[in-house]
């Protein structure tokens, strides 16, 4: 029997509970996103508010402690588990929210600058603490389907939320600040994510249909940090981190074109439609990962080397559109010219970076199945991503040329990829180098072969068949 089938059939003998699933704690995990609707509000370009600048500065400062504390999150919740931590990082964005909401009525400025720094601190704990349980969670035939089905939700956010900006926002055909009521509702959906987050199971409970155990290792203080400097500066995640570092770094310019340029109801609009962009992208990218008729070699350079030429493709396009603006100068509206091939450059963003990122997590997930050294590499991806982040709206923080941001987005992409790929060409070919952690008297090999869920548990469990 292949291993396909051998797995196939291992996953049909074992039964979970629901509660328990893999699924339901990635529902669970999708949950506090939606509350977050941190993504609705930095869809409408500057969080709503009528100028840009002094909101890209915030957010800046924002994405440098949200930087700092993904890479050492997975630190912290080693040490506090993973439904504290949760718990924790559901309540930074309400407070965030807040600020905007004062800020638009008072011009109360040093309180956005504080609640964007609280929000990046939760939201630094929070990409730390999600990571491990998307990609170490799912049984392998299901990593990209669950990829996928993670990214509906943490965008089913600013669907939802844009539906309610639009509809409170349709009517207001000139440039501008957002209503008032738009931050009241968003702030009280926000209020339901720390409940969310106490549904979240500890690893040891959690049910696989494989049978396979989550290990959650406990270690002291000097073993933990030395865990953690061997995984974020082993050669694969060094070699990963240009790439890491330009992923999001398109966010600060799309976002500014859209607070210069659009109408009030337009950006409205953007942030009901651009999300479903995201969404399509993390499916359609999760089920190509997930397609066994290409071997596991195949999708990872196909997957990549298509979305690195869809990056480049859409940057030429942007010059384009920024040619025109800037040779135009016009405040867009729905019925303006402009705005289908604007409009739809946002869209066709949305899709390239979800699936870029989907397609990111999927490469980490091969490069090991331990929950702790998932947690400290996908909050590295996450943590040199908003460092990325942080410099480019510190780049948008001032009415800085639109052509510095261009180029330097062009030539990040170019930059990374020669050291991506030498990671990529091994997904499916080689073994990474193998890191042992010693724990309780046996060996943890982080870093496996793709495939080989030896270190994500020792044994089967036989009492999950009930």
């Amino acid at each position: 029997m292949s291993s396909e089938s051998a797995e196939a059939s291992d996953a049909y003998e074992h039964h979970v509970h629901w509660f328990r699933s893999t699924f339901f704690q990635i529902l669970v995990v999708g949950g506090v996103f939606f509350c977050g609707m941190y993504n609705a509000l930095s869809s409408l370009g500057a969080g709503g508010l009528a100028t840009p600048w002094y909101a890209n500065a915030t957010a800046a400062a924002g994405y440098v402690f949200m930087a700092f504390l993904c890479v050492t999150g997975g630190v912290i919740v080693g040490k506090i588990g993973v439904r504290l931590s949760l718990l924790i990082a559901s309540t930074g964005d309400i407070i965030y929210a807040g600020s905007l909401y004062l800020n638009s009525k008072n011009g109360t400025q040093w309180f956005l600058m504080f609640g964007s720094i609280i929000s990046g601190c939760t939201d630094g704990l929070m990409y730390a603490v999600e990571g491990p349980i998307i990609t170490a969670y799912p049984e392998p035939d299901r990593r990209g389907r669950m990829l996928g089905f993670w990214v509906f939700m943490r965008n089913a956010a600013p669907v939802i939320g844009g539906a309610i900006i639009f509809g409170l926002n349709s009517s207001i055909d000139s440039s501008g600040g957002v209503s008032l009521r738009t931050y009241l509702v968003i702030i009280g959906i926000m209020c339901a994510g720390p409940f969310i987050a106490l549904l979240l199971s500890h690893p040891s409970k959690v049910q696989r249909k494989d049978g396979v155990k989550i290990i959650f290792r406990k270690t002291g203080w000097k073993r933990t940090m030395y865990e953690w400097f061997k995984v974020v500066t082993s050669p694969n995640i060094l070699l990963l981190c240009p790439l890491f570092f330009t992923s999001w770094f398109y966010g600060s310019y799309i976002g500014t074109l859209q607070t210069q340029y659009f109408n009030v109801r337009s950006r409205a609009l953007c942030a009901f439609v651009t999300p479903w962009g995201d969404i399509a992208g993390g499916f359609m990218i999760g089920y190509f990962l997930d397609n066994k008729r290409l071997s596991v070699k195949q999708r990872a350079r196909w997957s990549f080397i298509f979305l690195m030429i869809l990056n480049l493709v859409l940057w030429v396009w942007t010059a384009i559109i920024t040619k025109q603006l800037e040779d135009q100068q016009p405040v867009i509206d729905w019925t303006s010219p402009l705005f289908g091939r604007t409009f739809t450059l946002f869209i066709l963003f949305e899709v390239a970076t979800m699936a870029t990122q989907t397609s990111l997590y999927w490469i980490i997930s091969h490069m090991s199945d331990d929950f702790i050294v998932l947690s400290y590499m996908t909050g590295t991806l996450r943590g040199v991503e908003c460092a990325g982040q942080a410099v480019a709206y510190g780049i948008k923080s001032s009415n800085t040329t639109d052509w510095i941001s261009i180029g330097l987005n062009v030539g990040l992409i170019v930059v990374s990829l020669p050291f991506a790929w030498v990671v990529i060409r091994k997904i499916g070919v080689s073994d990474f180098k193998e890191i042992a952690f010693a724990d309780k008297g046996h060996v943890e090999k982080v870093g496996a072969r793709d495939g080989d869920n030896s270190s994500l548990a020792s044994e089967k469990d036989p009492t999950r068949d009930a």
